[in-house]
């Protein structure tokens, strides 16, 4: 009798419903501290970056979404097509190609991601999604400028 208890008690815990999913933990809901200044840098190049997006005519769903495998800088929608973005900031032009920016474990961990969104949003995996990376560069003085790689991995 215990062993069924336990069974009703760990499919109760295990089951959920579109946005009650357990294993998302929005950004809010986080203990906040203060951002260091690389931080500070990372944020204004991201509002670049989302301010660009909603211009083009893209509609931004999340910003700086926590999920159990990684954060998504951005999830905005592109027409039809589902779009999580990894934002890059640098103070000057001498970065690398934004491919190379983007390491293979930070890639597997967004693909991990987008899994758990789309289960969290209760979408299909059938739903088209894809990949960008945004590389902002913020100079001293000047202004901000964004190189973006559509379906980049």
């Amino acid at each position: 009798m215990r062993f069924l208890e336990f069974l009703r008690a760990l499919a109760s815990e295990l089951a959920w419903n579109g946005k009650e999913d357990p294993t998302v933990i929005p950004r809010k809901d986080r203990q906040w501290r203060a951002p260091r200044a690389k931080d500070r840098l990372g944020i204004e190049g991201e509002k670049h970056a989302a301010a660009e997006l909603e211009r083009a005519g893209w509609k931004i769903l999340e910003r700086n979404l926590a999920l159990p495998s990684c954060e998504i800088d951005i999830i905005a929608r592109d027409r039809d097509t589902l779009v999580f973005i990894e934002v890059k900031t640098r103070r000057d032009e001498g970065y690398a190609d934004p491919y190379e920016e983007v390491p293979e474990t930070r890639r597997d961990r967004m693909r991990r991601a987008k899994n758990e969104y789309l289960r969290w949003q209760g979408l299909g995996r059938e739903t088209p999604c894809r990949f960008d990376i945004a590389v902002v560069v913020m100079p001293e003085a000047g202004k901000p400028c964004m190189n973006h790689v559509k379906n980049a991995f």
